[in-house]
């Protein structure tokens, strides 16, 4: 059997360059309190977990504790993907720099530990979403800036949001409705093109319409002012808004990317129904 504490204490004393952050993922609040007692006290420690008796227990010891919706002993080898989002959302949060050096461990569903490059991770953060929906990525880079654009303005005294929605536009349709009269309808895709980045201040005033905005894998705009259908099965998080409701469900039922952005100028991005990234504009 491993000895987690120990594998930890040997992977920081092996590294040559220290550690500057460390995740945990466990669901035994006595294991997270034996690991944390090998790691140096300077070292910022995140605990994950997908217990709430276990969460609760750790934050009462001071612990920085995460809950996790997807439950730990159910995903096997998953979990690596699991922990990859889950570093890369730390990273939009501002919980690790983009230089840091991670200590990954694992006390559930398996026992070891990961060394992560959040530097790596951080750039290809975009990449990986487009890869798996087929995005080019710069498309998708300039749907970040227009959503970066959307969430300086509404924090500038204006208190607004935007929902985008990127995919197949037939799927998109078939699980939104038409609030108002299609605004993109008879224009050029050059004019309805995130990648022309002349467009940024017209498709935001669409983006500010009750609804979403429709964009195909290509970035042209095809539909705004939709609303999303969320089926009685999709039920809201806790604290979940009805923005990001929409949101996280129009990316699982059309297999598209959403991009949600808040009046607190928070962004958050789904793909195939989970929350993939977040980050707060500062």
């Amino acid at each position: 059997m491993v000895d987690l504490p120990a594998l930890v204490q040997s992977a920081i004393e092996n590294e040559k360059q220290q550690f500057s952050a460390a995740v945990l993922l466990t669901n035994n609040s006595r294991m997270a309190r034996r690991v944390s007692e090998v790691l140096p006290k300077k070292l910022t420690l995140v605990i994950m977990t997908s217990s709430s008796k276990v969460a609760e227990s750790l934050k009462e010891d001071g612990h920085d504790v995460k809950f996790l919706e997807d439950a730990l002993s159910a995903q096997g080898l998953s979990v690596l993907s699991s922990l990859h989002d889950i570093v890369l959302q730390g990273l939009g949060e501002g919980r690790y720099g983009g230089s840091d050096k991670i200590l990954a461990i694992l006390a559930e569903p398996m026992n070891g530990v990961i060394i992560i490059e959040a530097s790596s991770l951080s750039s290809n953060r975009l990449a990986i979403l487009a890869q798996e929906h087929d995005i080019d990525i710069e498309i998708l880079a300039k749907m970040m800036d227009l959503a970066r654009h959307i969430g300086g303005r509404g924090r500038e005294g204006h208190a607004v949001g935007a929902l985008f929605a990127i995919g197949s536009v037939p799927k998109l349709r078939r699980h939104s409705t038409a609030l108002v009269l299609n605004p993109f309808k008879g224009h050029s895709d050059g004019r309805r093109s995130v990648g022309d980045t002349n467009n940024h201040e017209t498709l935001a005033e669409f983006a500010w319409l009750d609804g979403a905005i429709l964009f195909n894998t290509k970035g042209v705009a095809s539909d705004a002012g939709r609303y999303v259908q969320v089926p009685a099965g999709i039920v809201p998080k806790p604290g979940e808004g009805g923005r990001h409701l929409a949101a996280r469900s129009i990316s699982q039922l059309a297999d598209a990317v959403s991009i949600c952005i808040s009046s607190s100028g928070v962004i958050a991005v789904y793909s195939k129904g989970r929350e993939r990234y977040r980050v707060r504009l500062s």
